[in-house]
């Protein structure tokens, strides 16, 4: 998104030429092999681990770490993996993000037009929300599972529900708020409800 906003703004005139059909396919191809080359190896770290406990993963869903914590193991790679990895994970996200923001807003800066600046500037902040909402539940969940060795464990849990579930079902209501159509939907529902 952030690329695709980027060519947008700075290269309005050639962005066809640009993302054109192969190179989208080349960055999606580029973006699942990275998802794979970091999701592999918890497998083979998970798979070499003995488990004779119980079966019962305290999770919503198969996080790593809480898989290898029923291991009567030492599971300390698989902490530092589960900790390192996701936070270069997410240190060249935000990187990549901030460079390509950091040129979206010179552009912008330079556009004489104060509705273009305030178009552009609208676009890109539903984005930089969306971000928000996918990296901060995610940031305290990666620490909290890592550090928080005193945080209740149904809090731990809140937080990996709330970085899974959250960004999916905000997105649409982000993107959704600059359309006029939803705007007026939003305005009758909070007249009728003041009218009441």
């Amino acid at each position: 998104m952030a690329f695709d906003r980027y060519v947008a703004i700075c290269f309005p005139l050639r962005y066809t030429t640009i993302l054109t059909p192969q190179v989208i396919i080349k960055l999606m191809v580029s973006i699942v092999v990275r998802s794979f080359s970091i999701i592999l190896p918890d497998v083979f770290l998970l798979k070499r681990l003995p488990f004779c406990r119980t079966h019962i993963i305290p999770h919503t869903y198969c996080e790593h770490i809480g898989v290898a914590q029923l291991s009567s193991a030492d599971i300390s790679i698989n902490i530092w993996y589960g900790f390192a990895v996701p936070l270069m994970t997410v240190i060249s996200d935000v990187i990549f993000i901030a460079v390509s923001y950091a040129f979206i807003l010179c552009a912008v800066f330079q556009l004489s037009s104060q509705g273009a600046r305030q178009k552009a500037l609208s676009t890109c902040g539903s984005h930089v929300c969306v971000i928000l909402m996918f990296y901060t539940p995610a940031f305290f969940s990666i620490l909290a599972h890592r550090f928080g060795h005193s945080v209740p464990q149904n809090v731990l849990i809140l937080f990996a529900n709330l970085y899974v579930a959250i960004p999916p079902a905000l997105n649409p209501i982000v993107y959704g708020v600059k359309t006029k159509q939803t705007q007026d939907k939003f305005i009758l529902l909070f007249s009728l409800k003041k009218s009441q």
